[in-house]
């Protein structure tokens, strides 16, 4: 059988010699396929040669390391070529039918496959079709796009293939050191167990709301919320969705959140905030925490969290930042003086992920008091007991300062990035994206006869919709799905990504400019073309309706 297999790639491998290539592109694709094909014709002569070698390796490592280490640095070079040239690709492409059918329709492996075949179906079914935010008109949601060196810090915690929940190691002190950068960066006091390194800010929320409930129910853990006081929850009616989660798995409930109104600017009304405290009082409830958005997810809004945290003081309540999304704007000189209060915060959850550009998936929690979140967490049993000498020291073990035991090496990337950028040159990212965000403003604007742009624009978000005059503006269901197929089109033209949101119950669409990659020229080509669809959509409106007309 393996005989057979070899004589018919061998056999491939001929014809493939005397193929003819027309340009550059195809003889890269010719090199692939012949590399590949090389490579199943080593594994398979190695196999079939040297039995002895499977009688003796009866461990997932390779029977030939030369071949196996050549595979990496291909797979490596393709993953940096596939960067390098994002810019030739379409920022996102539907997924063709028989590409979904190879994915899909594959049938659970019983025998392993040749490692250059593995890679092989990566490159080619899986590559292609992601979601498209590490490209430089990738706008839609709040994404990174991740660095040479993130690749290469992944590469290395799969290597090293460390569980970071405790014990003495290097993850460790990556962790702890990355911990207090951040502890210095937003001005938090020191403390040694004062924050962890999760998977992002609706986990983060789960930790911080945890860790709040705990100061108001001490017995929370042994007795549960059955029968305790009705805690209250305070945010702003653009809150993230991942509060709301946070509060249902923590058992509170979503009517636990009273959700308060926002001004002109989208920012928490202030002394309707302070009313709906003084009522819940009156009415027997227990407001416990208050929420401030650095950077609402809809429009970039920031509430004025210097006020939330003299509330939240004065009426002995926790005060949580949710700053996943803004929170890093700290890094830019210009803007830092949106997130003053932040500093305040008793607890503060946020994304590397985001304008950190770590590969996902990383957020943070920042707790205020270090003790208030072992006490949350912490567990004590036998087989994970700690000692002063040997491997298990260095208390105490992240797994006590969260919820997961089982710890991916997380802080890594993050430690790499800051390393390799700086926050200086972080920072300076932040601030080109807020002005790309003015930049594209003023382009739309010049069309402001049928382009409705929302303000103010805080940060790097711009909302926008179309209203042709071709179209009925005042049926808002007309002009909402307009924008929605228009915005598709582009999409699949693969020209550019953006999102759509509904603000005063009207469809926007929404572009966020997180992308260390993009530059002007971009929003340029973007404009152009939301500018020719659009056209193409309403010729073909006229027409369909001319036919109509006619019969």
């Amino acid at each position: 059988m393996e005989h057979s297999k070899l004589y018919k790639l061998t056999e491939q491998a001929s014809k493939k010699l005397y193929e003819s290539v027309n340009d550059i592109e195809s003889l890269n694709q010719w090199k692939i396929q012949m590399i590949n094909l090389i490579d199943e014709i080593a594994q398979l002569k190695l196999s079939t040669s040297i039995e002895i070698n499977k009688i003796n390796n009866t461990s997932l490592d390779p029977t030939d390391w030369l071949s196996s280490r050549h595979i990496a640095h291909q797979m490596l070079d393709s993953s940096i070529e596939f960067i390098q040239t994002v810019r030739s690709h379409p920022v996102w492409q539907p997924i063709p039918i028989e590409v979904r059918k190879s994915i899909e329709q594959e049938s659970l492996p019983e025998q392993g496959q040749a490692l250059s075949k593995v890679c092989h179906d990566a490159l080619t079914y899986i590559f292609p079709y992601i979601r498209g935010n590490i490209h430089p008109r990738f706008w839609g949601w709040v994404m990174g796009e991740g660095t040479l060196g993130g690749i290469l810090a992944e590469m290395m915690v799969a290597t090293m293939n460390i569980n970071a929940g405790g014990c003495t190691h290097s993850a460790v002190l990556v962790e702890r050191t990355v911990i207090q950068w951040m502890r210095q960066l937003f001005d938090f006091p020191k403390d040694n167990n004062g924050g962890i390194v999760v998977n992002g800010t609706s986990m983060a929320s789960i930790i911080c709301m945890a860790t709040a409930r705990r100061q108001f129910l001490i017995n929370i853990r042994q007795d549960g919320i059955v029968n305790g006081p009705q805690l209250i929850v305070y945010a702003s009616k653009e809150v993230h969705i991942c509060i709301g989660k946070a509060l249902e798995v923590l058992g509170f409930g979503l009517k636990a959140m009273h959700s308060i109104s926002v001004d002109d600017n989208f920012s928490i009304k202030i002394d309707e905030l302070k009313k709906t405290i003084e009522n819940d009082r009156k009415n027997g409830l227990i407001p416990f925490c208050i929420i401030g958005n650095a950077g609402t997810v809809n429009t970039g809004a920031f509430d004025n969290l210097i006020e939330l945290s003299t509330i939240a003081r004065k009426e002995n309540m926790w005060f949580h930042v949710d700053g996943a999304f803004g929170g890093l704007v700290i890094l830019d000189p210009e803007r830092r003086h949106l997130v003053q209060g932040i500093e305040q915060a008793d607890s503060l959850a946020f994304d590397f992920h985001k304008w950190f550009h770590c590969p996902y998936a990383a957020g943070c929690v920042l707790i205020r008091n270090g003790t208030h979140l072992l006490s949350t967490f912490s567990v004590h049993q036998s087989y994970l007991a700690d000692n002063e000498r040997g491997c298990a020291g260095d208390k105490p073990w992240f797994c006590d300062l969260g919820l997961e035991l089982s710890r991916p090496f997380r802080a890594l990337k993050v430690w790499f990035t800051l390393k390799e950028h700086g926050i200086i040159k972080l920072g300076q990212k932040i601030s080109d994206n807020c002005q790309q965000a003015q930049y594209l403003a003023s382009l739309l604007e010049k069309y402001k006869d049928f382009i409705r742009i929302l303000r103010p624009i805080t940060l790097n978000i711009v909302n926008f919709r179309l209203e042709p005059k071709e179209l009925d503006i005042l049926n808002n269901e007309l002009i909402d799905i307009f924008n929605n197929e228009l915005l598709a089109d582009i999409q699949l033209s693969g020209i550019a990504v953006a999102s759509t949101t509904r603000i005063y119950n009207q469809l926007y669409i929404r572009v966020c400019i997180v992308s260390h990659r993009c530059i002007l020229e971009d929003f340029d080509i973007f404009v152009d073309n939301l500018l020719k669809f659009s056209h193409i959509r309403l010729q073909n409106l006229k027409q369909s309706i001319n036919s109509v007309d006619q019969e």
